[in-house]
């Protein structure tokens, strides 16, 4: 990202987490700062914040769409969500499962070369993101 993008990034971040605080103190976001990809936390910090009224906030969801609008503008590849991408890959064999993922591809695989079996099995996708509203 370049430093321009990173700053529109960060401002955007700002304001949704200054929201966040302001209107649901009760509510630990940085439990999920932590560990952004831990989906345990993320299903916590979502039902705390459902729990706390956050889903009527249209406030909120305008400043979620603004940062969203920002990531895509200025970091598209930021933006894409992907459960497993495996990228210039050798390997004798590769098996991937388990893949859970919501609004994202499950799993993309490009110039991917094994000497045995390629196997991809037990793979969810919601086509939707999670609406922020």
């Amino acid at each position: 990202m370049t430093e321009t993008a990173k700053l529109a990034v960060g401002d955007a971040y700002k304001k949704v987490k200054e929201l966040l605080e302001r209107r649901y103190s009760s509510v630990d976001v940085e439990i999920v700062e932590a560990r952004p990809q831990a989906l345990k936390r993320q299903e916590v910090l979502a039902e705390e914040l459902e729990a706390a009224g956050a889903g009527a906030d249209t406030e909120l969801a305008a400043a979620v769409q603004v940062l969203l609008g920002v990531i895509e503008q200025h970091s598209p590849q930021a933006a894409e969500l992907v459960g497993v991408r495996l990228e210039r890959v050798e390997a004798g064999q590769i098996e991937v499962r388990g893949i859970r993922a919501a609004g994202a591809s499950g799993v993309i695989a490009k110039d991917v070369k094994t000497l045995g079996d390629f196997s991809v099995t037990d793979v969810q996708v919601v086509s939707a993101r999670p609406d922020p509203h």
